[in-house]
């Protein structure tokens, strides 16, 4: 029993015509290896799919390369995001006028002090008791 018999729900048809055309057109550009594999690395440096690369080349001029983030900088940034969420704490512990958030703060500064290291130094190694004080697990990205 199918009620749908192959048609699309009314959702499904809003969002194909929210989404771009497909691209069917095709531009040939004549170049030697070394300038194709020079692209090609470039592409790659900029996180983007070759040809995706090439036309935003050609229309825009430029292309606004992101590198992707290393395992020791999605670490770091994993720590600094829940040091962020502790500090949002911490402004409610002063707004109440409680005064444990002195120590707190002391805390999570050292934290992120560590963090910052493991950002900048693949070598680092933070330590357990940073994820203990944040309440974190070690693979808890």
């Amino acid at each position: 029993m199918n009620r749908y018999k192959g048609k699309s729900a009314r959702w499904q048809q809003q969002d194909k015509e929210g989404q771009q055309m497909n691209k069917t057109e095709f531009i040939k550009v004549r170049c030697t290896l070394e300038e194709k594999l020079r692209i090609k690395s470039r592409a790659e440096s900029a996180g983007r799919k070759f040809s995706d690369y090439c036309r935003k080349i050609l229309l825009n001029g430029e292309v606004a390369a992101v590198p992707k983030m290393t395992a020791n900088e999605r670490e770091a940034i994993a720590i600094l995001g829940q040091i962020a969420k502790s500090y949002a704490q911490i402004s409610n512990l002063i707004k109440v006028k409680d005064e444990r958030w002195v120590h707190i703060t002391k805390n999570l500064s050292l934290c992120a002090k560590e963090a910052f290291k493991r950002f900048y130094d693949p070598h680092f190694r933070v330590d357990d008791e940073i994820y203990k004080v944040l309440n974190m697990r070690r693979d808890d990205r």
